[in-house]
C-alpha cells in the first residue's frame, strides 16, 4: 500500500511529463501566444494551466511557464509516421515531428523619465585667489601712493579685480530637468507549430525475415 501511494504521488507531480496530451498542442500554444500577447482571459489562463498540469489559479508564473516549457519538450520529441508507400523493394515510411518553434516578437515599453539638461554657470569662488589678489593690490598702491592709504585701496581694487576675473570662470553644470519619454524594445516568445522531417525507414522482405532500416531522405 506504501509503494502504491509513492507511485501515485509521483505521478500527480509530474503528470503533464508522464500522460502529455500532445494531440493538443497546437490549441495550447494557441492559449500560450494570447497569454504572452496579453490577451488572454482568466478562463483561458486556467484552461492553459489545466492543460499543463499545474494549478488552475489564474496566475501564469514562473511555475506555470516551465510546466508549459516541459510539455513543449516532451511533445517535441516525438515523431510521427505521415506517409507511407509501397516500393519495388519494400515500404517506405517518412516521420515527421509535430515541433514548437519560438519567434522572438519585438514590443516597446516606454515609461516617462527626467533627462537633466547642462549648461554653462558661474564657477566656484576661489577665497585664496581673492585675498591673493588683495595682498598684490595692497603693495602696488603703496608702491605707488607711497602711503598706507594708498595700500589699502590697491588691496580693496586688487580683491575686487580677483573676484571679477572669478566670476568670469564657467564650468558645465546641470541648469534644470526635462520630462522625456524613453522607450525601449523587449522581446516575448511566440510559438508556432512546424511539421518538421525526422527520418525515414524502409521494410522489406529477405529470406522470409522482416528487415526495418532507418535512414535519411537527401
Amino acid at each position: 500500500m506504501k509503494t502504491l501511494l509513492i507511485l501515485t504521488a509521483a505521478c500527480a507531480m509530474s503528470g503533464n511529463i508522464l500522460f502529455a496530451d500532445c494531440s493538443r498542442i497546437s490549441e495550447t500554444n494557441a492559449l500560450y501566444k494570447s497569454v504572452m500577447q496579453s490577451t488572454a482571459s482568466l478562463r483561458d489562463i486556467k484552461r492553459l494551466q489545466q492543460m499543463v498540469g499545474v494549478r488552475a489559479d489564474g496566475v501564469w508564473g514562473q511555475r506555470s511557464d516551465r510546466a508549459y516549457e516541459e510539455l513543449v519538450n516532451t511533445c517535441n520529441s516525438y515523431t510521427y509516421a505521415s506517409e507511407t508507400r509501397m516500393t519495388s523493394g519494400g515500404r517506405v515510411t517518412d516521420y515527421y515531428q509535430d515541433k514548437t518553434v519560438f519567434e522572438d516578437i519585438p514590443y516597446e515599453v516606454c515609461s516617462n523619465q527626467q533627462e537633466p539638461v547642462y549648461g554653462k554657470v558661474q564657477g566656484d569662488t576661489d577665497p585664496g585667489a581673492v585675498v591673493g589678489g588683495a595682498i598684490v593690490g595692497g603693495i602696488i598702491g603703496k608702491v605707488v601712493s607711497d602711503n598706507d592709504g594708498g595700500a589699502a585701496l590697491g588691496a580693496i581694487i586688487g580683491g575686487a579685480l580677483a573676484n571679477e576675473n572669478q566670476k568670469a570662470k564657467t564650468k558645465t553644470a546641470i541648469v534644470g530637468y526635462d520630462d522625456k519619454t524613453v522607450c525601449t524594445t523587449k522581446y516575448k516568445k511566440s510559438p508556432r507549430n512546424a511539421m518538421i522531417y525526422s527520418y525515414s525507414t524502409v521494410t522489406f522482405n529477405l529470406d522470409g525475415k522482416e528487415y526495418v532500416v532507418e535512414f535519411q531522405k537527401e
